[in-house]
């Protein structure tokens, strides 16, 4: 996974050419964009909300990375690799030595239901989990200090449960799939497929008590079935094979 960086310059000054040694320190995660943001450790999310951690990044000198290098976020979940994003050296020539700036992608880490992927294909049953990022410079800069480099979070989905359904009578089938998902027990829930990258593939608003749903035009692999009950979400595992 890579994603673009949106960037917010706290400071800037004059450009220095071919750097050659940017100490950058990932400083803290961020509440959020606005001046009287605070430092937090952890980001509290309800079922349907994204994931977009904010952090702030200081460079401490003594040069600027070099145009033609990239600055590179490595992301973990649960020690284990997600996946990057990046920013074109081209783009931060104005954080130079002594300036900081906030740092988050244009687009979501996650949506509400790729999260539901990520605790389900990490096997987390408690409803947080522990992330880190970690940035690095990929070309002819080097970072002195890479101790600072790194910083984790823990990010907790509140309002997920099982009350109003029992998740373990929830029962998707048959497993693998071949034309046609059975979902038994979800009476009344919202039932969505969504394929390994987080595609909707079908949507159904209030889901019988043995609702069927049509895999005929699916692609053979791994996907997601979310069932949502107000609060509650449970998501299920199920592959297609033909």
């Amino acid at each position: 996974m890579k994603k673009i960086f949106t960037l917010l310059f706290c400071g800037f000054a004059f450009v220095a050419a071919n750097a050659q040694s940017v100490d950058y320190e990932l400083v803290a995660f961020l509440s959020d964009t606005s001046q009287s943001a605070s430092m937090i450790t952890e980001i509290n999310l309800g079922p349907n909300d994204d994931l977009n951690p904010i952090y702030l990044l200081s460079n401490n000198g003594p040069d600027v990375i070099a145009s033609t290098d990239t600055l590179y976020t490595d992301i973990t979940i649960e020690g284990q690799p997600f996946g990057s994003m990046y920013i074109p050296g081209s783009y931060l020539q104005g954080f130079t030595s002594g300036t900081q700036t906030l740092m988050y992608g244009d687009q979501p880490l996650a949506t509400a239901a790729q999260i539901d992927q990520i605790m389900t294909y990490f096997n987390i049953t408690s409803g947080q989990f522990n992330m880190c990022y970690e940035v690095r410079i990929g070309g002819v800069a080097t970072d002195p200090v890479p101790a600072n480099n790194k910083k984790c979070i823990t990010v907790k989905r509140s309002n997920v449960g099982i009350d109003g359904f029992n998740a373990e009578e929830i029962n998707v089938y048959p497993n693998p799939a071949t034309n046609v998902i059975n979902v038994a027990n979800a009476d009344n829930a919202q039932v969505s497929v969504f394929d390994i990258n987080g595609k909707l593939m079908v949507s159904v608003e209030s889901a019988s008590a043995n609702q069927t749903i049509d895999a005929s035009n699916f692609a053979n692999g791994l996907y997601f079935v979310r069932i949502t009950d107000g609060n509650n979400v449970v998501t299920k595992k199920i592959n297609v094979v033909k």
